[in-house]
Order: structure tokens, then sequence, then C-alpha cells
């Protein structure tokens, strides 16, 4: 069991390959949590796009160029490829098209994957409570899970895991990623985390749906070689799938 946490967690390590797209709809400000640490890319509905930047811990934005911040660049198509983003990174991304009014807004939270609270139904062990954000206000932390991902397997017990994002929420007002809500004050609170819950699953295989992946092949000869302790990474896993 220790092991399916520890593959588990190994898919937060950013590696080469694959970026997870998000979207949003032209004229539009989106507002999301995500995890550091995972490559993501934002894409332009603009051909030809232009970026812009305001991280939250900052007093100033600037227009993004590859040459300006190392892990993020404009791509061929217009899109923002973020490689490993960083907690203090969280901000508002924007882009658009020269000669159009419309502006296509990111505010995003990158949640610190090193505090990351693990938790499996199988082990007993259960997810954070709704909390108060500060003794006798009305501001509650609380967890916005995304649905269940699928079975790691089919035809055997297998596992399914869920993320689900630090959020805080204010009577009569939209609920905000804690990151977003919280700006540039510093809070130390235990629960100010995202969170990974995992339970076990088993689902029939359908051979008619199934996909042929593209396998990678380490030479098992040279595991151990330089020491007891290695870390492989999978160039296609994404913590989001």
């Amino acid at each position: 069991m220790l092991t399916s946490l520890w593959l588990l967690l190994s898919f937060a390590v950013p590696v080469l390959g694959f970026y997870t797209p998000i979207s949003c709809p032209q004229g539009h400000k989106c507002q999301l949590a995500l995890l550091s640490g995972n490559d993501v890319l934002l894409e332009c509905p603009f051909f030809k796009a232009y970026w812009y930047c305001h991280f939250s811990l900052s007093k100033e934005g600037w227009l993004i160029s590859p040459s300006e911040i190392s892990n993020i660049e404009v791509t061929l198509e217009g899109n923002l490829a973020i490689t490993n983003p960083l907690p203090s990174q969280t901000g508002l991304y924007h882009c658009w098209e020269e000669n159009n009014s419309k502006v296509t807004q990111f505010e995003i939270d990158f949640q610190d994957v090193n505090f990351l609270h693990v938790t499996h139904k199988g082990l007993d062990k259960m997810p954070f409570q709704n909390e108060s954000l500060r003794v006798g206000s009305k501001e509650l932390i609380f967890t916005q899970w995304e649905p269940w991902q699928d079975c790691s397997r089919c035809g055997v017990p297998g596992e399914r895991k869920r993320l689900g994002y630090c959020y805080v929420e204010v009577p009569q007002e939209k609920s905000m990623p804690c990151g977003l809500y919280l700006r540039e004050e510093k809070l130390a609170h235990t629960r100010l985390r995202p969170e990974l819950q995992i339970e076990a699953c088993f689902v029939p295989c359908y051979p008619s749906k199934e996909v042929d992946q593209p396998q990678f092949i380490s030479e098992p000869s040279q595991l151990g070689k330089l020491t007891d302790n290695m870390w492989l990474n999978c160039p296609l896993a994404s913590i989001y799938r």
C-alpha cells in the first residue's frame, strides 16, 4: 500500500513531454487552483497572442518573453507553457491579440505540492474538515474536490484518486482559492493545503475501449548500481489524470 502511495506522489514530479492544457473562453476571466511542480499549458484563443502576467507577490507585472522567466515560454501556437510552476507564480495571466480589445485572463493559484495532504480510505486516513480561517471569523476554509479519476487497473483491484484544492468561502461572496484570497498576507494555518484522496476500485475490462499506450523501458541491470534509492519518472505521467 505504501508503494502505491509513493508511486502516486511520484506523479507530482515534473517531467518533460506532457503539459496539461488549461482553456478559458475568449474574453472571459477564469479563476482556478492548480498544483505547483506540474507542467501546464495555458491556451490562448488568439492565433498571434501576446501575454502579460502579474504575480500576486509582485507589485509590477511585465510582458513575457522566453528570456525573462526561465520556466515560462510562449509556444509557436501562441499558448503559454509553464514548466514546473512555482507557488510564487500564483497570479494573473492575460493573453490578447494585437488590435483586439478582448482579453482572456487566467487567475491561477499554484498551491504547493510539497504540502499535499494525502489520505487513503482503506487506511482510515480522513481528508481535512472545514475550518475557520481566523478565530471568530466567518471566513471558512474548505476543500473543493475534482471528480474521481479513472481506476488505475481493470479486471483486478486497483486504485483511483482525486485532487482537492484549498478554498476560502465568505458569506454572500464567491469562494476563492486560498492563495488568491490571501494575496500577500502570510498566515500560518495547517489547513491551507491541497489534498489528494485515494480509494480502492474495481472496474471490468472493455477491450474495445482499450487504447495502446507508448511504453518506456529502463535497463533493469542499471538499477541500484550507484545507490539503493532511485526515482523513476514516467514521461507522460501527470497527477491531473
